[in-house]
């Protein structure tokens, strides 16, 4: 039985002085390997987003972050609480509390990714509007020696071109890309950006696209891809097959894509080289804004 002394769960925006407990409890997530150390200064930074803390007493024992990927395209990411603390309902506040700033303050869509094994996570989405939109697994590629590939940099003035080629072969994803464990639909600000950066590519001409970005990995950068498309679907292993002589190239240490759980594009992924590197997969969730 509870008293009015009993610690609560009190959410509300991150502070800097919230630094110390949340690396303290997220460096056990994930068997030592969650990444939010390396991002947290920049949640804290972020002006278009909401980064969240959960207050148990007088310890910090959860977060959650809400970020803009695009105009009208919004992400759900980050939900940590301490493992000590499971079964208390943490992550249903942190939940229920960014998504309610977003309904306040957002405006689109917005997406998450969880787990395909977190069922909590799963009735927690769709109780509170959610509907899921797909489901990916990550695959990895080796790399070959030979660096000779069939990849030409997408310039800032064909990116609109680029939008068209990609928008209307991405059924396989329901017209998902991935830039960087966060799902969107591709648009030309995404684009623009990619290209810009030397991160979107045509292949063999105009019969592929590819689009990427870089991850950082125990073994060194990853090419990961962000969404791979061909005139014929038939061409897709060979464009896959392709991106391990792009990553050579590049200095990366292996291919890898969270791609979509779809028959076609498994068995591409498997003529081309690529094997599973996931236990389980992923299931993404969507919301539109319920007034704008």
């Amino acid at each position: 039985m509870s008293s009015f002394s009993d610690p609560r769960t009190v959410c509300r925006r991150a502070l800097p002085s919230d630094t110390a407990d949340v690396l303290e409890f997220t460096k056990y997530i994930w068997e030592g390997h969650d990444y939010i150390h390396y991002v947290w200064k920049d949640w804290l930074a972020d002006p278009d987003g909401l980064l969240v803390t959960a207050q148990f007493g007088a310890r910090v024992v959860g977060i959650a972050k809400v970020s803009l990927i695009s105009p009208g395209q919004w992400w759900l990411e980050g939900l940590r609480v301490d493992a000590k603390l499971q079964g208390l309902k943490i992550g249903s506040h942190l939940h229920e509390y960014t998504d309610a700033w977003w309904i306040k303050h957002g405006n689109g869509l917005i997406r998450l990714m969880t787990s395909s094994q977190r069922v909590q996570v799963h009735h927690l989405s769709e109780r509170t509007g959610y509907a899921r939109i797909g489901e990916v697994l990550g695959y990895r590629l080796d790399l070959p020696d030979d660096s000779q590939h069939a990849f030409q940099p997408v310039t800032p003035e064909d990116v609109s071109e680029a939008l068209t080629f990609a928008s209307t072969r991405l059924s396989h994803s329901n017209g998902l890309m991935d830039s960087g464990w966060r799902f969107s639909t591709p648009d030309e600000t995404l684009l623009q950006d990619l290209a810009r950066r030397g991160r979107l590519h045509w292949w063999h001409g105009r019969l592929g696209l590819l689009a990427a970005h870089e991850d950082e990995e125990e073994e060194g950068r990853v090419l990961a891809i962000g969404f791979a498309v061909t005139s014929e679907p038939s061409l897709l292993s060979e464009l896959l097959g392709d991106t391990g002589r792009l990553a050579t190239e590049q200095c990366c240490a292996y291919v890898h894509w969270l791609a979509p759980v779809n028959e076609t594009v498994h068995e591409a992924l498997q003529q081309a080289g690529f094997f599973v590197d996931w236990d389980s997969s992923g299931y993404l969730y969507a919301k539109p804004h319920p007034g704008k």
